[in-house]
C-alpha cells in the first residue's frame, strides 16, 4: 500500500444557515495549495456520521482527519477514528479547523476559530505536530447501579445550571430555525447568553440546589447547596473560563469542579476569567481566593436532590446526557491523536 496522502474533511455543508459551504470550499482550496490531498465527507444525520466515517477510515488510504465545524463535528470525528481503531486497528490524527462558539479544544492548543482562520488552521495541519488528548467516558447508572446511558466526550461535562443552560439554548435553537429572518440575529453566542439569563433566573424561582457526593480515585467528598458540577478535560472551560491553569490535556486526569452558590459563577468570573485583567493582589483585597479544584482519573457523582426538584439536566460536550442521580466519569489515557501548533498556547 502507498503512502497514505488523503486528508479527509469532515463538515455539514448545510450548518450555519448554508454558510458553511463557503468555508468548505475555501479549506479544500486551501488544503490542495499545501498538498494535503483534501476529500470531503458530508456529516449524516441522527449520530449516523460516526459509523459512516469510520468505515471510510477502514479502507487504509487516508492520512488524518480535519473537521470543520462546532463541537458535535468534532465529537463525531473523534469517536469515528476511535471506532476505526478498535474494529481495524486504523488509527489517524484529528485536525481542527474550528467554526462553534466556545471551540474549548482548540483554544486550549491555540487554534482560533472561524472563517478567517482557515488560512492558519491548514498550515498547522500542514506542518503536523501532533500531540495527545485525554478522553472522557461517562455512564448514567440507575438505582440499582445498571448502566443505561454510556458514551465519550473529549470537551468536558457537567449536571446542573450549566447543562440547564445548554438545554434551553438547544430548545432556543430549534425554536428559532422555524424563523429564518430571526435566525439570521439569534445564533451564537447571543443564544447562550438568551439561554443563561433565562436558565438563571428559573434555578433562581425555583430554587434548584442540590447535594451530591462525589467520589475521586476512591476519595469521597461531599457538597451541599450545589448549583453545578463541572468535569473539565481541556484547559478553557466554555471558551472563557480557565479554573485551573496547570491542567494538561494529556496526564490522566480531569478536573472537578464544583459550584455552591448562585453568586459562585460570578466570583469564577473574577478569578478565572481568560480575559480578567485582576491580578492575585486585587482579588486577595476582595477576598476572592483560588478555587480548590480536585483532580482524577475515575469520578463518580452522587446527586441527591430535594423533593420539589426534578432530574438534573446533564451535558457532554455541549449537548444533552441522559439525567440520573449516579453518573460515573473515566479519563481514558492518550485515546485520540490531535494535530496542534508547534509552540502550543491558549488563546
Amino acid at each position: 500500500m502507498g503512502r497514505r496522502r488523503i486528508t479527509l474533511l469532515v463538515a455539514n455543508p448545510t450548518a450555519r444557515t448554508g454558510k458553511a459551504k463557503q468555508a468548505i470550499d475555501r479549506a479544500i482550496e486551501l488544503m490542495e495549495a499545501k498538498d494535503l490531498g483534501p476529500e470531503f465527507l458530508a456529516t449524516e444525520p441522527d449520530g449516523r456520521t460516526v459509523n459512516v466515517l469510520a468505515e471510510r477510515l477502514e479502507r487504509g488510504d487516508v492520512a488524518r482527519v480535519a473537521y470543520l465545524g462546532g463541537d458535535g463535528t468534532f465529537a463525531e470525528s473523534a469517536k469515528g477514528i476511535i471506532l476505526a481503531r478498535e474494529r481495524a486497528g486504523i488509527d489517524v490524527p484529528l485536525a481542527m479547523l474550528p467554526m462553534g462558539t466556545a471551540n474549548d479544544q482548540g483554544r486550549s492548543f491555540g487554534i482560533p476559530a472561524g472563517p478567517k482562520a482557515l488560512e492558519r488552521n491548514v498550515e498547522i495541519i500542514a506542518e503536523g505536530v501532533e500531540c495527545w488528548l485525554d478522553v472522557g467516558r461517562i455512564q448514567a447508572l440507575d438505582e440499582h447501579g445498571e448502566v443505561f446511558a454510556d458514551d465519550l466526550w473529549f470537551d468536558n461535562t457537567g449536571f446542573g445550571l450549566s447543562a440547564r443552560i445548554l438545554a434551553q439554548r438547544n430548545k432556543n435553537v430549534r425554536t428559532v430555525s422555524k424563523f429564518p429572518l430571526l435566525e439570521k440575529f439569534y445564533r451564537d453566542k447571543v443564544l447562550y447568553i438568551g439561554a443563561g439569563f433565562a436558565s438563571f433566573f428559573k434555578s433562581v424561582a425555583e430554587r434548584v440546589r442540590f447535594s451530591c457526593a462525589i467520589t475521586i480515585d476512591g476519595e469521597t467528598h461531599e457538597f451541599a447547596a450545589c448549583t453545578d458540577v463541572v468535569i473539565n478535560g481541556t484547559l478553557l472551560y466554555g471558551g472563557d473560563w480557565i479554573f485551573y491553569e496547570d491542567a494538561q490535556p494529556d496526564d490522566g486526569k480531569f478536573e472537578v469542579i464544583t459550584f455552591n452558590s448562585y453568586n459562585d459563577w460570578a466570583r469564577a468570573t473574577l478569578r478565572s476569567h481568560k480575559k480578567n485583567p485582576m491580578t492575585d493582589d486585587d482579588r486577595a483585597q476582595l477576598g476572592i481566593t483560588p478555587r480548590d479544584v480536585q483532580q482524577g482519573k475515575v469520578i463518580e457523582v452522587r446527586i441527591f436532590r430535594p423533593e420539589h426538584v426534578d432530574a438534573l439536566p446533564a451535558q457532554i460536550d455541549g449537548e444533552e446526557f441522559p439525567s440520573c442521580d449516579h453518573y460515573r466519569v473515566e479519563n481514558l489515557f492518550h485515546h485520540l491523536r490531535i494535530i496542534v501548533p508547534e509552540n502550543r498556547q491558549w488563546v
